[in-house]
């Protein structure tokens, strides 16, 4: 990642679990991770270069998404919510979800896979 000066990469359905808490790590970026523990596949994680002034934020209970998300702290600017999302087929997106998600922060970025059909 760093090869393409990547800053922050969020990924969804990682599959990963919690037995195997060092599993892709990369090195020179924080690893965030929320691993599915009740079936398999899903997930979300996000990396930060180490560089950034980041930190890792509490989600609160969603009903049907997955997410992990960071708080970005940058010299002259806001502080902005970064959350990797993750709503699995076939479940419904919830305007419930989404608020919890939003009230993270006065600027806050969903990025992921919502399963959204058109």
């Amino acid at each position: 990642m760093s090869e393409n000066s990547i800053d922050i990469a969020l990924v969804q359905e990682t599959y990963l679990k919690p037995n195997r808490p060092k599993a892709c790590s990369i090195a020179g970026y924080v690893q965030l991770r929320t691993d599915r523990t009740y079936s398999s596949k899903g997930g979300t994680a996000l990396y930060y270069r180490r560089s950034l002034h980041c930190g890792p934020i509490n989600i609160p209970p969603l009903t049907n998404m997955e997410a992990t998300g960071c708080r970005l702290a940058m010299t002259g600017h806001s502080t902005l919510v970064i959350v990797s999302v993750y709503l699995p087929s076939p479940k419904r997106l919830l305007r419930r979800d989404l608020r919890a998600l939003f009230a993270l922060g006065d600027a806050v970025i969903l990025f992921g896979d919502f399963n959204c059909k058109t």
